[in-house]
């Protein structure tokens, strides 16, 4: 939790919680999706279902 709290910022609690909850690997923070990082999308709102979801979409895995 704390790595993710790290990785995502000051706000990060909820987006951590949000990307456990999800299956969201915290190796998969650096992961480019449509030209931009998984943690960007996560920093700047973008809920972590909707990066899980664009990442199937990608053909890419998010999880460990």
């Amino acid at each position: 939790m704390e790595a993710w709290i790290g990785a995502v910022g000051v706000d990060g609690a909820a987006i951590a919680r949000d990307c456990r909850t999800a299956g969201i690997a915290l190796s998969a923070r650096n992961v480019t999706l449509d030209g931009r990082r998984a943690k960007d999308r996560l920093r700047g709102g973008e809920p972590a279902f909707s990066v899980l979801a664009r990442a199937t979409a990608c053909g890419r895995s998010l999880s460990d």
